[in-house]
């Protein structure tokens, strides 16, 4: 509308100096008054006057209109009645220009204040810069978790915390790691991630105290571990001290003294046989402790550049022999050229001991079914062991990672903890969710 009205304007001004330029050529050639050529002339200099004073105003005003966008400047207002009570659409449209963008400006300066205020206060350290390695966020949590004032390169760090330093260059995006900063007894969860922004690669590093959450963790371990070790431990020792009272009073007569030369046929038996079981306990405990030598002393991986496919069919050759009647069946969409980086011979050992699990679980089940099938994500590979089983019970579901827990008859219950160890040497892990239609472990490589 304020164009077309500009528009309208200069069509009328053009015309009237077009019909007083007219007017001045017939009046000069027709009358012999020399006043009305001249007038008119007069008249259309004029009119030219006013028209270059019309556009050169416009133009002034859209160049002031514009420098206050250049500017940033969005308080300016514009005289909406400048001829008498008649609104100037050009201005009344740069008004409604000026305010909207005053509007969004406000906002988003609102949005950046209560981002910066939620920012600076929670308790999640972040620190976000640049490839060059200039910081441009780093919020009180990341400063105080580090111990270390504002930065302005992300370098700087090292001259306060070198080991930190070097734990945070190595990360990749989507690394998570624990770090334990020098001059501090904190322990601090941190997570990379990088994106992208108007063309400039960024990394996010966020930064959490875990401390307390360790403790308790490693609180609820040592009690598990504990109550375990006391269990074993007991069921050795208790019989082994009921066999020994029991010896100690056939040897000996009503008064405490050695019966010698005095045994019967039967009584060498019952020491005999009371011997033998206490050699079997403690044969028995001397295993267990072997076990647990085996478990806190777990194999550093030697990492190579591993088949998945003709690893998983290895160990399928391997765990025919224990497999008895249960079908193992091997999912179509594992793919021949899926490499990972891994030893071998270990993660072979994880995947054996969790099908012979699968197999023994299912013993005496007619429809009994071992299904291995792979999950290629982004940055890592799912491999999954899943059973048809009864499941395991959800009240002991979060047990059966705890060392030497177990619920085989037979069993020493370090098969799934040692290889939650390896699989955790591997930066990987292993996890395992269960219900009354089978298990499902699952392998993060």
């Amino acid at each position: 509308m304020a164009f077309n009205r500009f528009t309208v304007q200069v069509a009328v001004r053009l015309i009237l100096i077009a019909a007083t330029m007219f007017a001045a050529v017939w009046s000069y050639f027709k009358t012999e008054i020399i006043m009305s050529p001249l007038g008119f002339g007069v008249l259309t200099i004029a009119q030219l006057v006013l028209l270059f004073y019309f556009i050169n105003r416009t133009r002034d005003e859209l160049l002031i209109f514009f420098k206050s966008f250049d500017n940033r400047d969005f308080n300016k207002a514009y005289n909406e009645f400048a001829w008498g009570q008649s609104k100037d659409e050009l201005k009344v449209a740069f008004n409604n220009v000026l305010r909207t963008f005053k509007k969004l400006t406000l906002e988003r300066e609102e949005q950046y204040q209560y981002l910066q205020m939620v920012n600076e206060h929670v308790s999640v350290g972040l620190i976000s810069f640049k490839t060059d390695g200039k910081v441009d966020l780093m919020n009180s949590a990341a400063q105080d978790l580090f111990g270390v004032p504002a930065l302005g390169k992300i370098d700087q760090l090292a001259n306060h915390d070198e080991g930190v330093w070097n734990a945070l260059k190595a990360l990749k995006t989507g690394d998570k790691i624990v770090l334990s900063p020098s001059e501090s007894k904190t322990k601090l969860a941190v997570v990379s991630r990088s994106f992208k922004l108007a063309e400039e690669d960024y990394t996010l590093i966020s930064l959490q105290d875990i401390s307390a959450e360790l403790e308790e963790r490693e609180m609820d371990a040592w009690q598990k571990l504990i109550r375990v070790l006391t269990h074993e431990i007991m069921n050795s020792v208790t019989p082994v001290v009921s066999l020994t009272t029991a010896i100690k009073m056939i040897m000996q007569d009503d008064e405490g003294k050695l019966r010698a030369d005095q045994f019967e046929k039967d009584d060498l038996e019952d020491v005999f046989k009371s011997i033998v079981a206490i050699e079997k306990r403690g044969q028995g405990l001397l295993g267990f402790v072997q076990a647990y030598r085996d478990y806190t002393r777990p194999p550093v991986p030697e990492i190579s550049s591993v088949n998945l496919f003709s690893l998983i069919h290895d160990t399928v050759q391997i765990s025919k022999s224990e497999l008895g009647s249960v079908k193992l069946k091997l999912s179509p969409d594992i793919p021949e050229d899926a490499f990972v980086q891994a030893d071998e011979k270990l993660i072979s050992q994880v995947l054996i001991n969790l099908v012979k699990n699968a197999a023994e679980a299912m013993e005496g089940q007619s429809d009994a079914q071992i299904d291995i099938n792979v999950q290629e994500e982004a940055e890592h590979i799912n491999l999954e062991i899943t059973d048809n089983g009864p499941g395991i019970p959800a009240d002991i579901i979060n047990e059966v990672f705890v060392p030497f827990f177990t619920t085989k008859k037979q069993g020493n219950g370090i098969g799934l903890s040692l290889s939650k160890q390896i699989m955790k040497a591997h930066k990987g892990d292993i996890t395992v969710v269960s219900n009354s239609r089978g298990t499902t472990f699952s392998l993060k490589l």
